[in-house]
């Protein structure tokens, strides 16, 4: 029975992450107030470099230079918003829980929030933060910025944009498809065994890792769905396209290609939010029939008791008139045999005559005392 509980982690290993939650390590923020990035530019390698919110900030910036939003002859151009400090700060690891995922789109820049990335999408380059001890992270961007930026003729934005979303949307579907077998694991054995405390012990915590990765695969799906419903900012995407006519009204042309590529990773992020469900639903059903067993059991232990009470009682009354008549008193009724048949057999008949009334009445109620589980 010992090595049975081996199938499946540990609770502590269910719960573990490539990355520290609480962002506090002093490995990622120097004593400058700068951060480790990983810069990727246009033709998809990346170097690691360090820098400050004002370094991002002027980046933007100077990525943005030239580009205005004009009035166009008839009509007035959309105008896109320039970068804020605010908008940077969101970025910051340290805000992790607090902030929503969300894409920012400002001039000549694609802000993307979604944990455990943070990304600053340029038209030739891309930022991308990562928290500290993330090596398997900086690996997947590797290899899908290669993948994308190499093999797709499209747009630097655009690659960098579907290389991230592929790789959180990858990084949600490893840590599901982690979880689902221990999962699985816990509720078989629940179902056989009932319940456990180390069960029960490993089951809070795969619950707990299960709603943890559904808030985070739940915000990313909103934030894909807000940005496909806003117009504006789907043509927004298209930095390079803007920043070669910057003149052009942002909803003048086409942006069907940016609305596909949204498309595709929101019904993959989609799917990942549906294993969830599903293994929640699961864990959810494992529980209500384990507690259906318990209060079967409860219920049995309950009629088990009810009958032998009615026994006893029903034994008791006898026992009084036998009591009665064994005193050491003196009667004429003990000289008459006619007596004393009459009394045994009413001893002897009323416990089990009552029982069977008493029965057959709780049973037309609904309640029946069959001791059969």
């Amino acid at each position: 029975m010992a090595k049975s509980l081996d199938v499946y982690l540990t609770p502590e290993a269910l719960l573990a992450r490539p990355y520290d939650l609480t962002y506090e390590s002093s490995a990622a923020t120097s004593i400058h107030g700068k951060r480790l990035a990983l810069r990727f530019d246009a033709t998809g390698n990346s170097s690691f470099v360090e820098l400050s919110r004002q370094d991002v900030y002027k980046t933007v910036q100077d990525a943005a230079r030239g580009h205005c939003s004009m009035e166009r002859q008839g009509s007035l151009a959309t105008e896109i918003p320039a970068i804020h400090m605010r908008d940077i700060r969101k970025l910051d690891n340290a805000f992790a829980i607090a902030v929503e995922p969300s894409f920012t789109m400002r001039r000549q820049a694609i802000l993307l929030n979604a944990d455990p990335l943070r990304v600053v999408i340029l038209r030739d380059a891309c930022l991308v933060f990562l928290p500290d001890g993330a090596d398997s992270l900086v690996s997947l961007l590797k290899t899908n910025f290669q993948e994308h930026v190499n093999a797709d003729a499209m747009a630097f934005e655009f690659a960098a944009l579907e290389a991230v979303l592929a790789t959180i949307c990858k990084y949600a579907g490893s840590l599901s498809a982690k979880i689902a077998p221990q999962a699985t694991a816990v509720v078989d054995k629940m179902l056989k065994h009932g319940l456990i405390t180390t069960e029960l012990e490993a089951l809070r915590y795969i619950k707990n890792s299960l709603h943890e990765l559904e808030a985070q695969v739940n915000g990313i799906r909103r934030a894909l769905m807000e940005l496909l419903e806003t117009d504006e900012d789907v043509h927004m995407l298209y930095l390079t396209k803007l920043h070669a006519s910057p003149g052009m009204d942002v909803m003048s042309f086409d942006a069907e290609d940016a609305e596909s590529l949204l498309e595709v990773y929101l019904q993959d992020i989609y799917g990942t939010q549906s294993r969830i469900a599903l293994l929640l639903s699961n864990i959810q059903t494992t529980e209500s029939m384990v507690m259906l067993k318990l209060d079967t059991k409860r219920n049995y232990l309950l009629t088990v008791d009810l009958t032998l009470t009615l026994c006893t009682t029903l034994m008791a009354i006898p026992t009084f008139i036998v009591g009665s008549f064994g005193m050491n008193l003196s009667s004429s009724i003990e000289e008459d045999d006619y007596y004393f048949w009459s009394i045994f057999g009413f001893c002897v008949l009323f416990p089990f005559a009552t029982y069977t009334l008493i029965r057959k009445y709780l049973g037309q109620r609904g309640v029946d005392l069959s001791w059969n589980n």
